[in-house]
């Protein structure tokens, strides 16, 4: 091994300060830069909103990925089969949280209505570049860095803090809602690692927040986004349940199903733990000679 092939602690922990603070700028002051010029157009702010916000995040992990030798962009493999698991379990297990929250009577039909036009394409493609966007940053550079420096688990549950903290300064705020985009982001971490790239987590990532959006109208809540739903339903009642601003994210229903995603996930051994500890194929003996 080269030199320049050395982990080196040290630059890799600057390089890491260097691309969270560039995160934290985006966030903090994008949507600022995105409205300083007068635009009528709500879909067109919205956009340039998320290309203030999203696309300097995926920009440092390019850059700082280059320099620290990290392969960012590594889709994971077998590719078709964790993105179907991926989308699959995050469309699905959405499904099964707002199944939750109807059988304890806080979910009800909006008074807005569902409102089908076109921005539901544009909301689709701007949700896809959100997840694609932070997974990239937080699964494709963060993780693979920091397992440099720590054990993979304990790089997941780091890149999971960090992704949470990243959403406070987004507006989450109450502790359960804090506790479940950190159960997400263990979630999405994990799938990154038994997969080994970022083609999972983008999947699942994206079957979840398309779904709350677009399929159920449930963020905002109460009422519809700027892009519209396929239906209208709001949540009512209890916090705890989500019956709040902050919606389905603090809702223990998506607690409950957090954990039974991660669960699997942590038990399993890796892909390349199965082939490991398979046992060997022994070759055919030659005929008229007892096996050794």
């Amino acid at each position: 091994m080269s030199s320049a092939e050395v982990p080196r602690p040290a630059r890799d922990l600057a390089l890491l300060g260097v691309g969270i603070a560039i995160a934290v700028v985006a966030i903090l002051y994008g949507p600022t830069v995105a409205t300083l010029w007068p635009i009528e157009s709500v879909l067109l702010v919205t956009m340039l909103i998320y290309a203030a916000v999203f696309a300097p995040m995926v920009a440092a992990a390019f850059g700082l990925g280059m320099v620290s030798g990290v392969k960012t962009f590594a889709p994971g493999q077998p590719l078709g089969k964790w993105m179907a698991l991926g989308l699959a379990a995050g469309t699905g297990g959405l499904a099964i949280a707002v199944g939750y929250t109807w059988l304890v009577g806080a979910l009800v039909p909006g008074t807005t209505g569902a409102l089908i036009g076109s921005g539901l394409v544009a909301g689709f493609a701007l949700i896809l570049f959100q997840v694609a966007c932070e997974e990239v940053f937080f699964r494709g550079w963060v993780q693979p860095l920091l397992a440099r420096l720590v054990p993979p688990l304990v790089a997941v549950g780091i890149g999971a803090v960090l992704f949470a903290g990243f959403h406070v300064l987004g507006g989450a705020r109450s502790l359960v809602t804090l506790a479940n985009l950190l159960l997400g982001g263990i979630w999405f971490g994990l799938l990154a690692w038994r997969s080994g790239g970022i083609v999972a987590p983008v999947a699942a990532h994206f079957g979840w927040n398309a779904s709350e959006q677009l399929f159920f109208g449930l963020d905002p809540n109460p009422g519809l986004g700027d892009f519209g739903a396929l239906s209208d339903w709001d949540l009512t009642g209890p916090a705890i349940w989500g019956g709040s601003e902050e919606g389905l994210n603090s809702s223990i229903a998506m607690t409950f199903v957090m954990l039974a995603l991660i669960a699997p996930l942590l038990l399993s051994p890796k892909q390349s733990e199965r082939r490991a500890t398979a046992p060997a194929l022994r070759a055919p003996h030659p005929p008229g000679r007892a096996p050794a």
